[in-house]
Protein backbone atom coordinates (compact mmCIF):
# COMPACT_ATOMS: atom_id res chain seq x y z
CA UNK A 1 0.00 0.00 0.00
CA UNK A 2 1.55 3.31 -1.06
CA UNK A 3 1.08 6.25 1.32
CA UNK A 4 0.13 9.60 -0.15
CA UNK A 5 2.12 12.79 0.64
CA UNK A 6 -0.21 15.74 0.38
CA UNK A 7 0.52 17.12 3.91
CA UNK A 8 3.64 19.20 3.08
CA UNK A 9 1.78 20.88 0.33
CA UNK A 10 -0.99 21.70 2.75
CA UNK A 11 1.52 23.13 5.30
CA UNK A 12 3.16 25.26 2.62
CA UNK A 13 -0.20 26.48 1.60
CA UNK A 14 -0.99 27.31 5.24
CA UNK A 15 2.21 29.34 5.66
CA UNK A 16 1.50 31.20 2.48
CA UNK A 17 -1.94 32.03 3.72
CA UNK A 18 -0.64 33.32 7.16
CA UNK A 19 2.07 35.70 5.74
CA UNK A 20 0.98 39.22 4.95
CA UNK A 21 2.91 41.79 3.03
CA UNK A 22 4.88 44.47 5.07
CA UNK A 23 3.80 48.00 4.29
CA UNK A 24 6.20 50.91 3.47
CA UNK A 25 5.22 52.75 6.72
CA UNK A 26 6.14 49.74 8.84
CA UNK A 27 9.50 49.43 7.10
CA UNK A 28 10.37 53.09 7.78
CA UNK A 29 9.26 52.74 11.40
CA UNK A 30 11.49 49.72 11.89
CA UNK A 31 14.46 51.49 10.29
CA UNK A 32 14.02 54.54 12.55
CA UNK A 33 13.99 52.34 15.62
CA UNK A 34 17.22 50.69 14.56
CA UNK A 35 18.94 53.99 13.62
CA UNK A 36 17.89 55.90 16.76
CA UNK A 37 20.77 56.07 19.32
CA UNK A 38 20.00 54.46 22.61
CA UNK A 39 19.93 56.55 25.80
CA UNK A 40 22.85 56.12 28.14
CA UNK A 41 20.87 53.96 30.50
CA UNK A 42 19.63 51.72 27.67
CA UNK A 43 23.12 51.57 26.19
CA UNK A 44 24.48 50.59 29.55
CA UNK A 45 21.90 47.86 29.89
CA UNK A 46 22.79 46.59 26.43
CA UNK A 47 26.55 46.71 27.02
CA UNK A 48 26.36 45.15 30.41
CA UNK A 49 27.10 46.20 34.00
CA UNK A 50 30.85 46.83 33.90
CA UNK A 51 30.79 48.70 30.60
CA UNK A 52 27.86 50.82 31.80
CA UNK A 53 29.72 51.82 34.97
CA UNK A 54 32.85 52.69 32.95
CA UNK A 55 30.86 54.92 30.57
CA UNK A 56 29.18 56.73 33.45
CA UNK A 57 32.54 57.37 35.14
CA UNK A 58 33.97 58.80 31.95
CA UNK A 59 31.06 61.18 31.54
CA UNK A 60 31.28 62.35 35.15
CA UNK A 61 35.05 62.83 34.82
CA UNK A 62 34.56 64.89 31.67
CA UNK A 63 32.02 67.15 33.40
CA UNK A 64 34.32 67.54 36.41
CA UNK A 65 37.29 68.53 34.20
CA UNK A 66 35.14 71.04 32.38
CA UNK A 67 34.02 72.64 35.66
CA UNK A 68 37.61 72.83 36.93
CA UNK A 69 38.76 74.53 33.70
CA UNK A 70 36.05 77.18 34.03
CA UNK A 71 36.93 77.71 37.69
CA UNK A 72 40.63 78.14 36.85
CA UNK A 73 39.82 80.72 34.18
CA UNK A 74 37.62 82.70 36.56
CA UNK A 75 40.29 82.60 39.28
CA UNK A 76 43.00 83.72 36.84
CA UNK A 77 40.84 86.64 35.67
CA UNK A 78 40.16 87.75 39.25
CA UNK A 79 43.85 87.57 40.18
CA UNK A 80 44.83 89.56 37.07
CA UNK A 81 42.26 92.26 37.84
CA UNK A 82 43.41 92.44 41.45
CA UNK A 83 47.06 92.81 40.44
CA UNK A 84 46.24 95.46 37.83
CA UNK A 85 44.13 97.42 40.31
CA UNK A 86 46.82 97.21 42.96
CA UNK A 87 49.51 98.33 40.52
CA UNK A 88 47.39 101.28 39.37
CA UNK A 89 46.79 102.37 42.96
CA UNK A 90 50.50 102.17 43.79
CA UNK A 91 51.48 104.09 40.66
CA UNK A 92 48.82 106.83 40.69
CA UNK A 93 47.54 107.22 44.25
CA UNK A 94 50.02 105.88 46.79
CA UNK A 95 52.62 108.11 48.49
CA UNK A 96 55.47 106.08 46.99
CA UNK A 97 55.78 108.51 44.06
CA UNK A 98 54.57 111.63 45.91
CA UNK A 99 56.29 114.78 44.61
CA UNK A 100 58.69 116.53 47.00
CA UNK A 101 59.67 120.08 46.02
CA UNK A 102 62.63 120.08 48.42
CA UNK A 103 64.48 117.62 46.15
CA UNK A 104 63.98 119.63 42.94
CA UNK A 105 67.15 120.41 40.99
CA UNK A 106 67.12 123.90 39.42
CA UNK A 107 69.53 125.20 36.77
CA UNK A 108 69.79 128.40 34.73
CA UNK A 109 68.66 130.79 37.48
CA UNK A 110 70.56 134.08 37.92
CA UNK A 111 70.53 133.97 41.72
CA UNK A 112 68.95 137.43 41.96
CA UNK A 113 65.69 137.71 40.04
CA UNK A 114 65.29 133.94 40.07
CA UNK A 115 66.73 131.60 42.69
CA UNK A 116 66.37 127.89 43.28
CA UNK A 117 64.28 128.62 46.38
CA UNK A 118 61.94 130.95 44.47
CA UNK A 119 61.44 128.24 41.83
CA UNK A 120 60.62 125.67 44.52
CA UNK A 121 58.20 128.08 46.17
CA UNK A 122 56.39 128.68 42.88
CA UNK A 123 55.61 124.95 42.56
CA UNK A 124 54.74 124.27 46.20
CA UNK A 125 51.08 123.71 45.25
CA UNK A 126 52.10 120.43 43.56
CA UNK A 127 53.54 119.00 46.77
CA UNK A 128 52.41 115.42 47.39
CA UNK A 129 50.97 114.80 43.93
CA UNK A 130 52.21 111.42 42.59
CA UNK A 131 54.87 111.99 39.95
CA UNK A 132 52.94 109.71 37.59
CA UNK A 133 50.03 112.19 37.61
CA UNK A 134 52.05 115.38 37.77
CA UNK A 135 51.72 117.61 34.68
CA UNK A 136 55.16 118.89 33.73
CA UNK A 137 53.61 121.57 31.51
CA UNK A 138 51.60 122.87 34.49
CA UNK A 139 54.78 122.98 36.58
CA UNK A 140 56.57 124.88 33.78
CA UNK A 141 53.75 127.46 33.66
CA UNK A 142 54.01 127.93 37.42
CA UNK A 143 57.77 128.61 37.14
CA UNK A 144 57.17 130.99 34.22
CA UNK A 145 54.77 133.01 36.39
CA UNK A 146 57.96 134.80 37.47
CA UNK A 147 58.15 137.50 34.79
CA UNK A 148 61.95 137.29 34.71
CA UNK A 149 61.70 133.68 33.44
CA UNK A 150 61.43 133.48 29.67
CA UNK A 151 60.82 129.72 29.63
CA UNK A 152 61.19 126.63 31.81
CA UNK A 153 61.82 123.02 30.89
CA UNK A 154 60.67 120.36 33.36
CA UNK A 155 61.64 116.67 33.44
CA UNK A 156 60.84 113.98 36.00
CA UNK A 157 63.46 112.61 38.43
CA UNK A 158 62.10 109.32 39.72
CA UNK A 159 60.74 108.48 42.10
CA UNK A 160 59.66 111.81 43.69
CA UNK A 161 61.50 114.80 42.21
CA UNK A 162 61.90 117.07 39.17
CA UNK A 163 64.68 118.73 37.22
CA UNK A 164 63.87 122.30 36.13
CA UNK A 165 65.96 124.24 33.62
CA UNK A 166 65.24 127.97 33.56
CA UNK A 167 65.93 130.38 30.69
CA UNK A 168 66.17 133.96 31.91
CA UNK A 169 64.98 137.00 29.97
CA UNK A 170 67.78 139.01 28.37
CA UNK A 171 67.44 142.81 28.36
CA UNK A 172 67.47 144.47 24.96
CA UNK A 173 66.67 148.03 26.03
CA UNK A 174 64.94 149.99 28.77
CA UNK A 175 61.52 151.58 28.90
CA UNK A 176 60.86 154.77 30.84
CA UNK A 177 58.40 154.35 33.68
CA UNK A 178 57.30 155.85 36.97
CA UNK A 179 60.24 156.11 39.30
CA UNK A 180 62.85 154.90 36.83
CA UNK A 181 63.16 152.41 34.01
CA UNK A 182 62.18 148.84 33.23
CA UNK A 183 64.43 146.38 31.44
CA UNK A 184 62.68 145.11 28.28
CA UNK A 185 63.48 141.98 26.26
CA UNK A 186 62.95 141.21 22.58
CA UNK A 187 59.39 140.05 23.30
CA UNK A 188 58.45 143.46 24.71
CA UNK A 189 58.23 142.15 28.28
CA UNK A 190 59.33 144.57 31.00
CA UNK A 191 60.76 142.39 33.76
CA UNK A 192 63.02 144.39 36.08
CA UNK A 193 63.02 147.85 37.62
CA UNK A 194 66.30 149.79 37.34
CA UNK A 195 67.26 153.27 38.48
CA UNK A 196 68.88 154.44 35.23
CA UNK A 197 69.06 153.49 31.58
CA UNK A 198 72.78 152.85 31.74
CA UNK A 199 74.13 151.82 28.34
CA UNK A 200 70.77 150.56 27.10
CA UNK A 201 68.75 152.55 24.53
CA UNK A 202 65.36 153.81 25.66
CA UNK A 203 62.54 152.26 23.63
CA UNK A 204 59.03 153.38 22.81
CA UNK A 205 56.79 150.49 21.86
CA UNK A 206 53.42 150.41 20.03
CA UNK A 207 50.25 148.85 21.38
CA UNK A 208 51.34 145.49 20.02
CA UNK A 209 54.45 145.35 22.14
CA UNK A 210 55.71 141.99 20.88
CA UNK A 211 55.70 143.09 17.23
CA UNK A 212 57.37 146.42 18.00
CA UNK A 213 59.99 144.77 20.20
CA UNK A 214 60.76 142.18 17.50
CA UNK A 215 61.31 144.95 14.92
CA UNK A 216 63.60 146.87 17.28
CA UNK A 217 65.54 143.71 18.12
CA UNK A 218 66.03 143.06 14.40
CA UNK A 219 67.43 146.59 13.85
CA UNK A 220 69.69 146.63 16.91
CA UNK A 221 70.89 143.11 16.22
CA UNK A 222 71.98 144.05 12.69
CA UNK A 223 74.14 146.99 13.85
CA UNK A 224 77.81 146.52 14.59
CA UNK A 225 78.96 147.14 18.17
CA UNK A 226 80.28 150.62 17.45
CA UNK A 227 77.06 151.86 15.85
CA UNK A 228 74.83 150.13 18.43
CA UNK A 229 76.69 151.90 21.22
CA UNK A 230 75.71 155.27 19.70
CA UNK A 231 71.94 154.55 19.82
CA UNK A 232 70.18 156.58 22.51
CA UNK A 233 66.47 156.00 21.78
CA UNK A 234 64.51 153.64 19.52
CA UNK A 235 60.88 153.97 18.47
CA UNK A 236 58.64 151.45 16.73
CA UNK A 237 55.23 152.29 15.33
CA UNK A 238 54.50 148.64 14.58
CA UNK A 239 55.57 149.00 10.95
CA UNK A 240 58.43 151.53 10.99
CA UNK A 241 61.53 151.84 13.18
CA UNK A 242 63.54 154.99 13.82
CA UNK A 243 66.18 155.92 16.37
CA UNK A 244 68.31 158.78 17.55
CA UNK A 245 72.01 158.67 18.22
CA UNK A 246 73.75 160.03 21.25
CA UNK A 247 75.12 162.82 19.07
CA UNK A 248 71.56 163.95 18.27
CA UNK A 249 71.33 162.53 14.73
CA UNK A 250 68.15 160.83 13.55
CA UNK A 251 68.11 157.50 11.71
CA UNK A 252 65.12 156.45 9.65
CA UNK A 253 65.37 152.69 9.52
CA UNK A 254 62.00 151.75 8.04
CA UNK A 255 60.78 148.15 8.18
CA UNK A 256 62.83 145.22 9.38
CA UNK A 257 63.49 144.12 5.78
CA UNK A 258 67.10 144.18 4.49
CA UNK A 259 68.43 144.81 8.01
CA UNK A 260 72.03 143.64 7.35
CA UNK A 261 72.34 145.85 4.26
CA UNK A 262 70.85 148.85 6.08
CA UNK A 263 73.36 148.38 8.91
CA UNK A 264 76.31 148.36 6.50
CA UNK A 265 75.07 151.47 4.66
CA UNK A 266 74.47 153.34 7.92
CA UNK A 267 77.94 152.52 9.24
CA UNK A 268 79.48 153.79 6.01
CA UNK A 269 77.42 157.03 6.09
CA UNK A 270 78.27 157.73 9.72
CA UNK A 271 81.97 157.31 8.98
CA UNK A 272 81.98 159.47 5.85
CA UNK A 273 79.02 161.88 5.83
CA UNK A 274 78.17 164.46 8.46
CA UNK A 275 74.42 164.95 8.61
CA UNK A 276 71.53 165.32 11.06
CA UNK A 277 69.32 162.73 9.39
CA UNK A 278 70.26 159.40 7.84
CA UNK A 279 67.52 157.66 5.91
CA UNK A 280 68.41 154.05 5.11
CA UNK A 281 64.85 152.79 4.74
CA UNK A 282 65.75 152.13 1.10
CA UNK A 283 69.36 150.96 1.45
CA UNK A 284 70.04 151.05 -2.28
CA UNK A 285 69.15 154.76 -2.31
CA UNK A 286 70.08 156.23 1.10
CA UNK A 287 69.37 159.88 1.82
CA UNK A 288 71.14 162.24 4.20
CA UNK A 289 70.25 165.77 5.18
Amino acid sequence: MIASTPEPEEVGEAEKTTRRPVSLVERRRARSVVDRPLPVADAASVLGGEEAADLGDRLRERHRARRMLVARRIALTLVTLALAGGGAWVAFFSPIFAFSSSAVIVSGEDGALVTADSVRSSIASFEGVPLTRLSTSAVARAVESNVAVRSATVTRRWPTSLRISVTMRTPMAVEAGTGGYQLVDDQGVAFQQVASAGDYPVVTLPEDRSVGAADIASALGALDDSTRAQVATVTSTGTQVSFTLRGGQTVKWGTNADAPQKARVLATLLANVKATTYDVSSPNHPVTS
